[in-house]
């Protein structure tokens, strides 16, 4: 983990279009932040000297302009807010997702990063996360600085460990990141909260006392990051979900402590904030909830009764609504899908009625990721995706994504008139979310927003939504007049610290705003350092990447085969055949190897062989299973085969891909002539 990594991929949030962006930051932190620490001190006197070019002022006014002037310094170097982004959550609810100020987040990246090791310990600590940040290996457009396990997994631990328990707690913490306590961080590093204490009270000439704490200073980044609060955490930086991991972890590890002293039975897990928690009975799950109350209280946080619930555990492994949209099959052929796609889009309108707080439509958009729409029936689907979109606005970066993927087919009128709507519906909530991705797809097809449009996102005073609207208005030959009074006031050194400060910064920089002073940047010291460096935020010709077309699903079963031998390896399986078995299939299934056939048909071969060792490792598997009486000693077997069913569904759709007289049908959005 570097502060750089964590700079380009962790910063700004992942629900922004990609003409933001950070990497210019993190690439010249180090310069920058060496350029602040040796010119600090030298430039503070002479902001401070400014104020003997003053005329009329006494030689006592000229000092005490100095003092006002100092004060002004510093606080442009330790006050900053974040600037915000509302996002629609399913339903009617909002997330406000956080955008620091790079000055403190890249204090606060490099804290972190300085201290990731120690950092991974506190994580390995909990046996109930299933979210542990895990430093991302990957590059490209999506990834960032850290990963975790998906929700899959959580489910999938849920499922194969809780079953000889009779009764389920379910739980979450309320308003997680808004109310984590940031002193709480150096308690949890340090080694507990009263240990933190004692050393703090401690002379600072006593020997025995430490005096360089990095969860002091994570807690002062994320603190200054925020105006000094000390409740919340920004919700967006991959630098919080850290954070949140601390907090989260050390309550896992006092909260199975707890229950093991009261020798309590139990497994569980936890995703984010989110408890799945197997017990004996409901007495023991009654007691786990007032002890998980009693920790969280210790670090102001409190459960969600709204979301708390102890039951028998059910046999509900997934609601009836993601079973409908998964399992639907779209038949291959160009008449029957216009068809499927009617019924298709049918059950998720009605499914996102019924569950109006789940994330219904943006599930049933990921389905097109794989289904390749016909050019015969584009304007069908078109007028379907824009349907769903105003009815799920939190669908709109996927929208986009398929917009762009299929872009020499998108009717401009319909979708000019799309964004328009969208628009029109949201600026006066300020609803930052919608107007920055309808101006962003409006600038990708060329179309451009009229005055009136333009003037309305400017009063909405969101930030992001502003910036794209002010480029777009630099490069607008139509409109040769234009009232900035909405916006002009903020433009202000000033506002380089406030909630602004993105708009701010980037206007200056682009003189997008006529009789904008330079001076406004050039005024604020840091900001001063990163515009010499050529450093930005904004490029509206930065795109997003279309649907790759992905020619197979041989790097899914790669991952499979990998995951199924990690397995074998891991949980040491007695029957060595078995392991031998999948070894053979993992030989055939290489992906290396597939890139070494020349034909078709050389495919087809080695495809339609690999299934027939599944089929036959299958029987295998599950005749060994029917041989053992205890569930303990079966498990290993059982995880075996429900991966192997997993990899034999893999194959069938390959195997059905490649009989397919066109195999690049698969989302491909070039259609011939």
């Amino acid at each position: 983990m570097t502060t750089e990594e964590l700079l380009n991929n962790g910063y700004f949030p992942k629900e922004l279009p990609p003409c933001f962006f950070t990497e210019l930051l993190g690439n010249d932190f180090n310069t920058i932040a060496n350029e602040l620490e040796l010119n600090k001190n030298t430039a503070q006197i002479a902001f401070e000297n400014t104020a003997n070019s003053r005329i009329g002022l006494t030689t006592v006014q000229i000092d005490e302009e100095k003092i006002k002037l100092r004060q002004l310094f510093k606080n442009r170097l330790n006050f900053s807010e974040c600037a915000e982004f509302s996002i629609p959550k399913p339903g009617i609810a909002r997330n406000i997702i956080k955008i620091p100020n790079p000055l403190h987040q890249g204090k606060l990246s490099n804290t972190i990063a300085n201290n990731y090791s120690e950092i991974e310990q506190l994580f390995r600590e909990s046996i109930l996360s299933t979210t542990k940040p895990i430093v991302e290996t990957e590059k490209g457009e999506g990834k960032r600085s850290i990963k975790h396990e998906n929700y899959g997994s959580f489910k999938e631990l849920c499922i194969l460990n809780s079953f000889k328990f009779s009764i389920q707690l379910k739980t979450d913490i309320a308003k997680f990141y808004p109310s984590i306590y940031t002193h709480s961080i150096p308690w949890i590093t340090f080694g507990g909260k009263e240990r933190y204490k004692r050393n703090r009270a401690l002379h600072k000439n006593d020997s025995t006392k430490i005096s360089i704490i990095y969860g002091d200073d994570i807690d002062d980044n994320l603190m200054w990051c925020q105006n000094q609060q000390t409740i919340g955490i920004p919700i967006g930086p991959d630098t919080s979900f850290i954070a949140a991991e601390i907090v989260a972890c050390h309550v896992d590890v006092l909260f199975t402590k707890k229950l093991k002293s009261k020798k309590i039975d139990f497994i569980g897990y936890r995703y984010y904030d989110d408890f799945s928690l197997y017990f004996n009975s409901e007495l023991d799950a009654q007691i786990a909830l007032t002890e998980l109350k009693s920790i969280l209280s210790d670090f102001e946080l409190r459960i969600n009764d709204d979301k708390t619930v102890i039951n028998k555990t059910h046999n509900e492994l997934e609601s009836e609504w993601a079973l409908a949209i998964k399992s639907f099959y779209f038949r291959p052929s160009l008449n029957d899908q216009k068809e499927d796609l009617w019924n298709f889009f049918s059950i998720a309108f009605k499914f996102s009625k019924k569950y109006p707080n789940e994330s219904v439509l943006r599930l049933a958009l990921n389905k097109f990721n794989f289904v390749r729409i016909e050019k015969d029936n584009w304007d069908f689907f078109e007028s379907l995706i824009f349907r769903l979109g105003l009815s799920d606005t939190g669908a709109l970066q996927k929208i986009a994504k398929l917009l762009v993927t299929y872009k020499s087919v998108v009717n401009k009128n319909v979708l000019k008139s799309f964004c328009t709507e969208i628009i029109l519906r949201h600026y006066e909530e300020k609803h930052d979310y919608e107007l920055t991705w309808s101006l962003w797809l409006l600038n990708e097809f060329r179309l451009q927003p009229n005055k009136i449009l333009i003037d309305k996102i400017l009063s909405s005073k969101s930030v992001t939504a502003s910036i794209l609207a002010l480029d777009m208005l630099s490069k607008n030959k139509r409109i040769k007049k234009f009232d900035y009074s909405n916006i002009i006031s903020s433009i202000t050194t000033e506002n380089l610290n406030t909630k602004l400060w993105l708009l701010v910064y980037e206007s200056s920089i682009k003189g997008w705003i006529p009789d904008v002073s330079v001076s406004i940047v050039s005024n604020h010291f840091y900001f001063d350092i990163i515009k010499s460096k050529n450093i930005h935020f904004f490029d509206s010709n930065r795109k997003l990447e279309p649907l790759k077309t992905n020619r197979s699903n041989l790097e899914k079963i790669d991952r499979k085969v990998i995951q199924l031998q990690n397995y074998v390896t891991k949980n040491k399986i007695s029957r060595k055949e078995i392991e031998s078995k999948i070894n053979a299939i993992a030989a055939n299934l290489n992906l290396s190897s597939f890139t070494q056939l020349t034909t078709r048909e050389k495919v087809q071969d080695k495809l339609t062989k690999s299934d027939g060792l599944i089929k036959e490792l299958l029987l295998k598997v599950s005749s060994i299973q029917s041989e053992m009486k205890k569930f303990e000693i079966r498990k290993p077997y059982f995880v075996i085969e429900k991966r192997l069913e997993e990899l034999e569904k893999l194959m069938s759709k390959e195997i059905e891909s490649e009989v397919r007289e066109d195999k690049n049908l698969l989302f491909d959005p070039k259609y011939e002539e």
